[in-house]
């Protein structure tokens, strides 16, 4: 009668083998999963960060529109920080950046120059939205008011 008792209690336990190969199993799971899962993540913050930078294009865009010169700084676009003369800032907030880079303006001059300061005989002709370091692959938003 023990002895059948003993039996079917070693019945329903798992064996140290059993357990090994669902360990086994969920570890090889979680090293398919786990990459996939940050790569994610990763991906939705590039995507996010084109779509700020070009929101902040089209209102670059706007601002040029209504001022007639471009802005040289982010805080331009928004109604909190803008300056007294800008004329409705097209921004209610400075956006950031989903990975806490922050986003700067980079002149465009008329003789193709990106980056240059803009003189009298080069003048200013758009600008473009810099803050692509922590992309895979080179992206950029170009404003440029010659198109």
């Amino acid at each position: 009668m023990e002895q059948d008792r003993l039996d079917t209690r070693r019945a329903r336990a798992f064996t140290l083998v059993e357990l090994l190969v669902v360990i086994l199993i969920i570890a090889a799971l979680m090293v398919i999963a786990v990459p996939r899962y940050f790569h994610a993540i990763y991906n939705s913050r590039v995507r996010g960060c084109q779509a700020q930078i070009t929101i902040i294009g089209t209102a670059c865009e706007e601002f040029f529109a209504m001022n007639k010169v471009w802005p040289s700084t982010i805080e331009e676009l928004c109604t909190p920080t803008a300056p007294s003369w800008v004329v409705s800032p097209p921004l209610d907030e400075v956006p950031s950046c989903p990975f806490g880079v922050p986003y700067e303006f980079v002149p465009i001059l008329e003789d193709g120059t990106v980056g240059a300061s803009p003189s009298a005989d080069n003048p200013q002709v758009g600008v473009a939205v810099d803050t692509w370091d922590h992309f895979d692959v080179p992206w950029k938003t170009a404003l440029d008011h010659r198109r």
